[in-house]
């Protein structure tokens, strides 16, 4: 009996050293699952956006970065910024939120690694943190050069802004952009599919009824105006058929393209602020 115990104890420091070896056995992690998982492109662009959304909810000045972000983009199309100036600010945008995202990723790791207060583990914070900061005193020295002379023309009256802001394909890339960010926020609040693939509603569905609706005010061709219709319910049709959408995802995704799309241009066109 006491060469069994001795036995069996013997065994048991033998599991729990071997299990420190092996981590994924004490988080229930299945390995083949995930390389499963990761074989698709697709899921990859999805995680990385889910990566994003969760550094826009735990992270306060993701969320500052992100408004500012898309109130710079509003305003180069708004004044109608050259294709240059155009992918200098892109630049300078993306580099500010890619740093943002880096000091996330190392302030998690850290805190990981380190959950007491350590010297060190401040230092890697800090230095982090100073590489944003760095970003945006860069995004702000190219707004001031680019942005400066041309709302001083419009504010001077020799720029009409009406008439740049009112432009047909500057209203519907924002509309595009609109339905887009729309899609993504009902899905992480229906907590349901993917950034990309499944959810409601159906991302492909409202882009592409968003577009149909554009092409209401851009034509009053009947036939371009059918042709239209039928390639965005191709569109839809197609992630039914694949099984990715129910109907009523579908059809939701397709009624908020469209009415978002509608309603921007039908207002704008009643105020006689719409463009060729």
């Amino acid at each position: 009996m006491g060469k069994n115990k001795n036995e069996n104890s013997d065994k048991k420091k033998k599991r729990s050293i071997f299990s420190l070896f092996h981590k994924k056995n004490r988080y229930n992690w299945d390995i083949k699952k995930e390389r499963a998982r990761d074989k698709r492109l697709v899921d990859s662009f999805n995680f990385a956006i889910e990566g994003l959304i969760s550094a826009l909810k735990n992270e306060k000045h993701m969320k500052v970065h992100i408004l500012a972000a898309i109130i710079i983009v509003i305003l180069a199309i708004v004044i109608n910024a050259s294709k240059v100036e155009i992918l200098i600010i892109s630049l300078s945008v993306s580099f500010v939120v890619i740093t943002e995202l880096v000091n996330t990723a190392v302030e998690a790791i850290v805190d990981l690694v380190s959950p007491e207060r350590h010297p060190l583990a401040k230092l890697a914070k800090d230095v982090a943190a100073g590489a944003v900061l760095v970003a945006a005193i860069n995004a702000l020295c190219v707004g001031y050069l680019l942005f400066y002379d041309k709302l001083l023309d419009i504010f001077d009256g020799a720029n009409k802004l009406h008439v740049i802001a009112g432009r047909k394909g500057n209203i519907s890339i924002l509309i595009l952009i609109l339905v887009s960010i729309l899609v993504i926020v009902l899905k992480t609040f229906f907590r349901k599919g993917t950034p990309l693939e499944g959810g409601m509603p159906s991302g492909h569905s409202a882009i592409a009824f968003a577009a149909f609706g554009i092409l209401v005010f851009m034509t009053s061709d009947v036939r371009i105006l059918v042709l239209g219709f039928f390639m965005a319910a191709l569109v839809a049709q197609s992630r039914v058929k694949s099984g990715i959408h129910s109907i009523r995802e579908v059809l939701a995704g397709g009624l908020l393209g469209f009415s978002v799309a509608f309603v921007i241009l039908f207002i704008m066109m009643q105020f006689g602020i719409l463009y060729n």
